[in-house]
């Protein structure tokens, strides 16, 4: 069984530069650790340039802002305005996870994952709003951050240890 962690929520946003200044006040004063490590990246998903910035929280659930030209997300700026756009999950074997979801009946947004174009080994799939009570739920491949980037997290995890433990 693939091992699964609860890692980010994901706002959508108009000005994600302007996101990332504002939540880094807030945080200074909430979480000044979480404030301290901020992971940025850009790319293309399905076509559509996306860009997105992570405050990487060293001890459970990250936040990460991000910026799309996808039509889709920009008619839920215009209806919605800025807000929480999805809960992720990360697993160390997408394809088995997705298996394991589509077993259970679970609806996904597409039958196969799509990722930022420039980050190949980085996949995800969606669980629907109206199968999780309004929330978009984001599967996607594991992976942690060295330096200042993401990279795959490759590492076997020994069972019942925490992760990032061995």
């Amino acid at each position: 069984m693939p091992k699964l962690k609860f890692d980010h929520i994901a706002f959508l946003v108009r000005d994600l530069d302007q996101a990332v200044r504002d939540y880094q006040q807030i945080l200074s004063v909430l979480d000044p650790e979480h404030a301290q490590q901020i992971v940025w990246d850009e790319g293309e998903a399905d076509g559509y340039k996306l860009r997105w910035a992570t405050f990487v929280n060293p001890h459970g659930t990250s936040i990460q802002f991000f910026e799309s030209q996808h039509p889709a997300d920009q008619k839920l700026l215009e209806k919605y305005g800025e807000r929480v756009h999805h809960i992720a999950f990360t697993t160390s074997d997408l394809a088995q996870t997705i298996e394991e979801l589509q077993r259970a009946g679970i609806p996904l947004t597409s039958a196969e994952p799509t990722g930022p174009s420039n980050i190949p080994w980085l996949k995800w799939v969606f669980v629907p709003p109206r199968k999780a009570h309004g929330v978009l739920i984001e599967v996607a491949t594991r992976y942690r951050v060295e330096g200042n980037r993401w990279v795959p997290d490759l590492e076997e995890e020994t069972e019942g240890a925490p992760q990032g433990a061995s």
